[in-house]
């Protein structure tokens, strides 16, 4: 793999495809994007060992198919996929397989369109098998509202070197500046946070994401009457795998080899105030189910909201399902299990209201304002921050005779704002006090 990269780097295709990323996109670079019959970047994701889903948009309608390969830097014979016809039906955007690939292999992928030059080169690297234990990295954020571009704190992200890139809501703030109302709005507002340092981001790492409210509107619920054109605009934007089950389903697992399987949960499409869920009956009973099959080290529950939180439109507002999840992961024993939010626009680890013992690391934003409505000295927090943009960094060590767990928060000069350390065999969380 050294000698591939000294090949790219003499070569000089990696650099030519950083100058094609660049931080700001200008007129002559995004001409260089529809030179190639594109008019965005890349984006990857639904990564497993063997399968990827490669993102698109074309300009105007086109037939577009992605070329792929491990260690050819000549790009002289690709591996290719069938062409793809993208239409006005979903803003010229597609979603493309890989599939058949290598497990724990680093791919370059490029989209072609028949008659134009070749588009950029971006990258991604396939999960390790289940059976694995390899060590993981990868980084956590939301909240990227698009007066605050460029997102350079995304540039950071970039240069950790993670395996993917747990992108926890409020990807786009449909609700600020012109509110979106049509499907056409809310595609321009994806449109318009995508390029630029964004943009470099995803063309070399996998992003696994969930929304939140700021995708349709400010807290909204299962009843708002534009949550299904938000989820449409949703998934046409992101390089989501649809559910051969439910095709309006997000939330889903993902694992990295023997060491990490995440879940992502959908706190917005499901969440009914009158009958006390934020879940839902069925994704409520998936989570616990797949908790409990799970053979992964480490769990990371990935929540919008967080669940330590204690207002409404968080977890407070519906502690009967969130102490019953925590009182069945407890009386079931079920190790390894971690709490990740974003939402909140502060830093913190923060404490369960029913068990100190219980820890939830809350990131972000990554670009948006801080909230300076909570005060640092509520005593459920361990740690809190509010004077910055932040992202958090995972690392995850699930071998040897003590898996274990570094999570850190940067702020938007990358300086450390604060670690933790988890060990597996020490977070057992103890029962839940009546």
């Amino acid at each position: 793999m050294t000698r591939l990269f000294h090949n790219w780097k003499r070569l000089g295709s990696c650099l030519a495809c950083i100058l094609a990323m660049g931080g700001c996109v200008s007129a002559e670079e995004l001409n260089v994007f529809r030179s190639n019959g594109l008019d965005m970047g890349c984006a990857v994701g639904s990564v497993t060992p063997n399968e990827a889903l490669v993102w698109v948009k074309t300009e105007g309608p086109q037939d577009v198919k992605v070329l792929y390969m491990t260690d050819d830097p000549l790009w002289v014979a690709p591996q290719e996929t069938l062409l793809i016809s993208t239409s006005a039906q979903t803003d010229f955007t597609a979603h493309i397989p890989l599939i058949n690939l290598t497990p724990q292999t680093r791919y370059f992928y490029r989209m072609l369109v028949p008659g134009k030059k070749r588009g950029p080169i971006c990258q991604f690297v396939t999960a390790p098998p289940l059976d694995v234990s390899a060590p993981v990295t990868f980084v956590i954020g939301g909240d990227t509202r698009q007066s605050f571009r460029p997102f350079s704190i995304m540039e950071f992200m970039r240069e950790a070197q993670p395996d993917f890139f747990v992108y926890v809501g409020d990807t786009i703030y449909a609700d600020k500046s012109t509110p979106a109302m049509t499907l056409s709005d809310y595609w321009g507002k994806y449109a318009e946070n995508r390029h630029g340092i964004a943009q470099r981001l995803f063309s070399t790492t996998p992003v696994f994401l969930m929304w939140d409210d700021h995708e349709v509107e400010n807290d909204f619920t299962m009843t708002h009457r534009r949550l299904p054109i938000g989820r449409q605009a949703f998934f046409d934007y992101w390089p989501i795998r649809l559910s051969s089950q439910d095709p309006h389903r997000l939330y889903r697992s993902m694992t990295w080899g023997k060491g990490v399987e995440v879940f992502l949960l959908d706190g917005r499409q499901y969440r009914d105030p009158q009958a006390k869920t934020m879940l839902g009956q069925e994704q409520k009973q998936w989570l616990l189910q797949q908790l409990a099959y799970s053979s992964a080290t480490f769990k990371f529950i990935v929540s919008p909201v967080p669940f330590s939180d204690p207002r409404d439109d968080k977890w407070g507002e519906y502690p009967e399902e969130r102490d019953e999840i925590l009182r069945t992961i407890q009386e079931q024993q079920i190790s390894g299990v971690i709490f990740l939010a974003g939402d909140v626009h502060h830093a913190a680890v923060s404490h369960m209201p029913q068990d100190p013992a219980i820890r939830e690391f809350i990131f972000g934003p990554l670009a948006a304002p801080m909230n300076y409505k909570i005060s640092k000295r509520e005593p459920r927090f361990e740690f809190f921050h509010d004077a910055s943009q932040n992202y958090g960094k995972i690392t995850v060590n699930p071998g040897g005779p003590i898996p274990s767990v570094r999570v850190e928060w940067f702020d938007n000069t990358n300086a450390l704002l604060h670690r933790v350390d988890v060990e597996n065999e020490q977070y057992y969380p103890s029962p839940l006090k009546e």
